[in-house]
């Protein structure tokens, strides 16, 4: 009896801990609402649009996962300096990459295909869909510090990660990790409008 007690307590204490995980799926859902709230509002200009969207969707990137798996061999061989300044410039390029296509976002839905969950690591297939364009997206998540965060996009097909870490890896091969930190400092001056400091 003791036992059937005990296997029924465990098993309530696996269930409970399961609900308590939040799903990544309303990750993804809110971190999407939160632009598309701003996108929709037909009253506010592109770059009124482009400021408000600014910042929010960092909330929900894993940057230490993304800047690691995007320097990929390179990261171990980074000093933390480096590391934490590849981050910061990468989050900035990532933001005004996005930001710049505002427009091309401001008139569509999104529809929420499929969720699968294997232990910390999560995908989730959507579809953005605008006038007769659809896009495939896929979100990959990861479950840390109490809450599922994006680490890559797939977005027709095409892994966002792995697309940056082929292009930097050639600089890098190239020209260094300090040459790549350079160069990605000038394309986010370039993007904002401001000249490089020297």
């Amino acid at each position: 009896m003791k036992r059937l007690v005990f296997t029924w307590v465990f098993f309530l204490s696996l269930v409970v801990s399961a609900w308590a995980i939040p799903q990544p799926q309303e990750q993804v859902e809110g971190m999407i609402n939160s632009v598309l709230s701003v996108l929709q509002q037909d009253e506010l200009t592109a770059e009124e649009k482009k400021s408000q969207v600014s910042g929010r969707v960092q909330g929900f990137l894993n940057m230490a996962s993304m800047s690691e798996r995007t320097l990929g061999p390179y990261w171990q061989g980074a000093t933390e300096e480096q590391r934490q300044h590849f981050s910061d410039l990468f989050v900035k390029v990532l933001e005004r990459t996005y930001l710049n296509r505002v427009n091309d976002y401001s008139g569509g839905t999104v529809q929420y295909l499929k969720q699968r969950v294997k232990g910390n690591k999560a995908i989730i297939d959507t579809k953005f869909v605008t006038g007769d364009l659809e896009i495939p997206v896929q979100y990959k998540m990861i479950y840390e510090n109490d809450r599922w965060q994006v680490f890559d996009m797939v977005i027709e097909g095409v892994s966002m990660i792995r697309n940056y870490r082929s292009s930097y890896g050639e600089i890098i091969r190239k020209d260094g990790l300090d040459g790549l930190l350079a160069l990605m400092e000038q394309k986010v001056f370039a993007m904002q409008g401001e000249p490089p400091t020297q």
